[in-house]
């Protein structure tokens, strides 16, 4: 994960894929989408190797769940020793089957235990309050950031 920046120091860049998800164009499942619109800061999550299934070794934070909340209350166990594993949780518009700890996250035409699949989010999503195109998040982008260089002089 990238570092805040240290005093004095300007930003090298931005992760902005929890704002994109977001996007009107972004083929996300509704519920996942609600939940993003109705989430906090706090309920972005670090989920370390979490939703590991399909993505092994990718850090990130995800809207807490069904999931982690079953995880957690087996005492956080790693891989091979969490409750639940391999447990078909929902499907994918193909008919393809979405395990539980998987990286799938839920895109329009899934189906089944929605809210128990991986819900990818930063910590921004506090931030984030309304559906838009991708081209108005970009043009916003970049109306702030030339705001934010004009009021450095």
């Amino acid at each position: 994960m990238p570092s805040a920046p240290r005093a004095g120091k300007p930003a090298q860049g931005v992760w902005l894929g929890t704002r994109f998800l977001l996007a009107e164009e972004a083929p996300i499942h509704a519920h996942y989408r609600n939940r993003l619109l109705a989430a906090r800061a706090e309920d972005a999550v670090w989920a370390a190797d979490l939703f590991d299934v399909g993505w092994e070794r990718a850090p990130h934070r995800a809207l807490r769940n069904s999931t982690r909340d079953l995880w957690e209350r087996a005492g956080s166990p790693p891989p091979g020793q969490r409750p639940g594993e391999a447990e078909e949780v929902a499907h994918r518009a193909d008919g393809a089957s979405i395990v539980r700890y998987s990286s799938a996250m839920p895109v329009s035409g899934v189906d089944g235990d929605i809210e128990a699949l991986s819900m990818w989010s930063g910590q921004g999503i506090g931030l984030a309050d309304r559906v838009q195109p991708a081209a108005e998040i970009v043009r916003e982008l970049v109306q702030e950031a030339e705001e934010t260089l004009a009021g450095l002089g």
